[in-house]
């Protein structure tokens, strides 16, 4: 019952701290797709931090609904890098409600 609440609001995939002195990291790559099903635990993406590149996991069960910040770009940490929609037909309408900009009717 609590998914109804939740309808069209999709989880945030943050940049995280891989060490105690990253203050940003960098999305090297994307290993899902925009649309695609994600799994909690499953490596999303690869992040370089200062000191590595490192896989960064799901933490919850979804589909890839908007990717925020591209390959190759920067994020600090705890930045929305990612929207994630609870089901495959909310993917639309979280991927259209999580860029902050509401586009000119």
């Amino acid at each position: 019952a609590a998914t109804t609440q939740l309808f069209a609001e999709g989880s945030k995939v943050f940049m995280p701290a891989l060490s105690s002195t990253m203050k940003e990291g960098k999305v090297v790559t994307w290993l899902k797709n925009e649309g695609d099903e994600i799994e909690a635990g499953e490596a999303i993406m690869v992040v370089e931090s200062d000191k590595a590149d490192m896989d960064v996991e799901a933490f919850e069960d979804g589909f890839l609904a908007k990717i925020i910040v591209g390959e190759g770009e920067m994020a600090p940490v705890g930045e929305a890098v990612a929207l994630i929609a609870a089901t495959a037909e909310d993917i639309d309408a979280v991927a259209a409600g999580g860029g902050g900009a509401a586009a000119a009717a």
